[in-house]
């Protein structure tokens, strides 16, 4: 199963570079992709983080970090997986309506990635990547998205106090996964992203999406 997952996480990074047609993208038997290229980089790295909804369970959706290696051959080797949950949208009649600005989850399609470690926002604070900005199927411009958790500056957990605190990962005494309109991941979650994305990646800067993207389905 991770073999096919893997395949079809690969064709999407191509799909998004240009390099192949949808219909060269189906995954089928042999290399991941590019098996012969001449124009191959040993050790070069591609990588993709995948949100995949769940519209009857909105806030158990799954987040995940695949990542493959180029070989000599040109092929691709994948080095890494790793899934958690996650959850977008809020709470109402919205949640799963992407062109409610601030209450739906995320349109689907592929979006840059930002990593910080401790990003300085009003609302959001701490490990987070910022998203660049989509526009839905009917045109309206989603903005202001991110991946992130609930915490204080500096990655602190905030003290306990009544009703729903931005700055403390309440979960499940409060359903933290709620969002007005970003991925949200628990504290432990988003740390083990961050890790996993900066052992290849730098943070602060935004790559191309040939070499690493959200995608959103």
């Amino acid at each position: 199963m991770l073999g096919v997952l893997g395949s079809v996480a690969a064709a999407s990074l191509l799909v998004a570079a240009g390099a192949v047609t949808q219909a060269q993208a189906i995954p089928g038997p042999g290399p991941v992709v590019g098996a012969g290229d001449v124009d191959a980089h040993p050790g070069a790295v591609r990588a993709l983080v995948t949100f995949t909804k769940r519209p009857a369970h909105p806030w158990n959706s799954r987040l995940a970090w695949d990542a493959w290696k180029q070989r000599v051959d040109g092929s691709w080797r994948h080095v890494a997986h790793d899934e958690w949950r996650a959850g977008s949208g809020f709470p109402g009649g919205s949640t799963t309506d992407p062109c409610a600005k601030g209450r739906g989850w995320l349109p689907d399609g592929t979006y840059s990635l930002r990593q910080y470690d401790d990003y300085a926002g009003t609302l959001i604070h701490g490990r987070a990547f910022r998203l660049s900005d989509r526009r839905c199927g009917d045109g309206t411009l989603r903005e202001e998205l991110f991946i992130h958790t609930e915490s204080a500056a500096g990655n602190r957990q905030c003290a306990d106090g009544p009703g729903d605190q931005i700055c403390r990962w309440e979960y499940p005494k409060v359903n933290d996964y709620t969002s007005h309109g970003c991925i949200k991941v628990s504290p432990h979650d988003v740390l083990a992203l961050v890790r996993a994305y900066q052992q290849f990646f730098e943070p602060g800067v935004v790559y191309p999406r040939a070499r690493v993207h959200l995608l959103v389905r």
